[in-house]
């Protein structure tokens, strides 16, 4: 099974982020938007565990201590891109607090603990937007008519995911969760 987990996004991030994906389609001869089902904050990508260590997983997370959900907060504070041999990547960067940022490392610690690969890279909370783009205009140009959201809001869940390939793209199921 392919897993990750993540923080579903709240309804006011999803409204500019739709916005912003319109934006980058109506300056795009090519573009790969990623589904409005399919945004959200990967906190750990996992990638292909046995169903064995997924119970062991899904045991862990059902004890691990979690605070009111309403002390993550996020704000969209900008977008970014890069370039990439199929084209660039176009991302909405998120500015989280603290807390945020303390759960991804105590989640990563418990998946370690648990015998799972965790990437050691520095956690940079982004969203994916749009993969696959080739801009019609300058990135520069795109950028200034991005929205910002108007202020922090609280994730209103953070799911284990199982992601699976399907005809219609990628299909993410929630194999557990922790819910305000």
């Amino acid at each position: 099974m392919r897993l990750f987990i993540a923080a579903a996004l709240p309804e006011e991030h999803l409204k500019y982020m739709r916005l912003a994906k319109a934006i980058i389609n109506e300056n795009s001869s090519k573009v790969s938007l990623t589904k409005d089902d399919n945004l959200h904050l990967t906190l750990h990508f996992l990638g292909d565990v046995s169903a064995g260590k997924c119970e062991q997983l899904i045991s862990s997370l059902s004890n691990f201590e979690i605070p009111s959900l309403s002390c993550f907060t996020s704000s969209i504070e900008g977008y970014g891109n890069f370039s990439r041999d199929d084209g660039r990547l176009i991302y909405a960067k998120l500015a989280v607090t603290k807390n945020l940022f303390q759960l991804q490392a105590a989640l990563g610690k418990t998946f370690t603990d648990l015998g799972l690969e965790v990437s050691c890279r520095r956690f940079k909370p982004h969203v994916t937007l749009a993969r696959r783009t080739e801009l019609n205009a300058p990135w520069q140009e795109v950028l200034e008519k991005l929205p910002l959201s108007g202020g922090s809001y609280y994730f209103p869940a953070i799911h284990l995911f199982q992601s699976e390939f399907s005809g219609k793209g990628m299909l993410y199921n929630p194999l557990f969760s922790f819910v305000s």
